[in-house]
């Protein structure tokens, strides 16, 4: 029973169904003068419109893509920092991708702040308006956290560091809330935004930069001068199709969707309050349908995670980017105390999971949180 799904989805069907007849009409390279890759370039641009028709933004905004998420929040700050950068705001809350960008960039003499996190894992307008000032020319900030699944209010939060400083570059980081949430570029005020395939049950290997037209990136891969010449590389035009494809389903049954996964964490929620166990769930009223962040208090997340591993049941302690570290930095943020980061499980949902899955695990889980207490007792 796989309940990991902040890390990865389960391609569509309706997609997979798809790519044997992709693969045999549109394998041609669209840099090809030829008729075939013209054809192919045009497809990928019909992709890229109805990606940019989906997330609200204008036929004059770029969508760049990607090889994945992690490259886009890459280019996004990499991308736009100059020599000249004043100060540069990234959220406590950050994916490593964005995060760890902005400890390099530290490293290299620019002034990067990190913006503290309240205890429900979101960035609060009050806090940011401490560190946002005038000399503000870059910020980054998510809009849905993979490790509690927290929700920011990216649009208020966009309004005061443009009130602040109308100039500034605004990233969000929407890789948790893309094909989830009823996302508006237009809406949000964001400049840039970060998405991803395999996210949204599309095909790894594919990510993408929405970005906010006069707003300068320098490329990060040169070579040939595909993407408008800010990422080199020959496009994977199987995977932009299943961005583009997954982007649509997800955005056809979006409410249906997320009243079901709430549905879904909501029975589970109410199976561990009648189990006797101690636990804390993390951000708990303010969050995705799709993350469930819960600690079982003397319990080691690594051996729980292992024992619901040998009993069929996937979930994480985090992000699969940074599962080989110790610690989590997202809940030592939110001023988590040890015991809590120790025992913390990530359980994310998906439309594909039934509620049958949901009682079963439950029972699983349970059960091994159980085992444990009994043994180190």
């Amino acid at each position: 029973m796989f309940f990991d799904n902040a890390s990865t989805t389960q391609i569509d069907k309706t997609i997979i169904a798809d790519f044997e007849k992709l693969n045999n009409e549109l394998f041609y390279n669209p840099g090809g003068l030829y008729a075939k890759g013209r054809g192919v370039a045009s497809f990928i641009e019909d992709c890229r419109n109805s990606i940019k028709d989906s997330i609200g933004a204008s036929a004059s905004d770029s969508f760049i893509f990607t090889g994945s998420a992690t490259e886009a929040n890459n280019m996004a700050l990499m991308g736009t920092v100059k020599k000249h950068t004043r100060k540069i705001l990234v959220s406590m809350g950050e994916h490593p991708s964005v995060y760890n960008v902005g400890v390099e960039l530290k490293n290299r003499g620019f002034n990067v702040e990190f913006i503290p996190l309240e205890k429900d894992g979101t960035v609060s307008a009050k806090m940011f308006e401490k560190y946002m000032t005038e000399d503000t020319d870059i910020v980054s900030i998510m809009y849905t956290s993979n490790e509690t699944g927290a929700i920011n209010d990216i649009a208020t939060l966009v309004e005061i560091a443009k009130d602040i400083n109308p100039k500034v570059i605004f990233h969000c980081d929407a890789v948790q809330g893309v094909g989830k949430f009823d996302i508006n570029v237009e809406d949000l005020g964001v400049d840039m935004l970060t998405m991803s395939a395999h996210k949204i049950h599309g095909m790894k290997g594919v990510g993408g930069l929405y970005v906010k037209k006069n707003i300068q990136l320098k490329p990060l891969i040169l070579g040939g001068g595909q993407e408008g010449g800010l990422r080199s590389g020959t496009e994977n035009t199987l995977g932009i199709y299943s961005m583009s494809r997954a982007l649509e389903i997800a955005t056809e049954n979006l409410k249906s969707n997320s009243e079901y996964v709430l549905s879904l964490k909501t029975r589970l929620i109410d199976i561990l309050e009648d189990s006797g166990l101690v636990y804390v769930i993390h951000s708990k009223d303010n969050a995705s349908p799709y993350v469930l962040s819960v600690s079982f208090i003397g319990c080691r997340a690594e051996t729980i995670l292992n024992m619901l591993s040998d009993r069929g049941v996937m979930v994480s302690n985090g992000s699969a980017c940074s599962s080989k570290k110790s610690g989590n930095r997202i809940l030592e943020a939110m001023g988590c105390p040890k015991d809590e980061i120790e025992s913390n499980i990530r359980i994310s949902f998906s439309k594909n999971n039934t509620i049958e899955e949901i009682e079963n695990m439950a029972t699983i889980l349970i059960n091994v949180v159980k085992e444990y207490l009994a043994k180190v007792r």
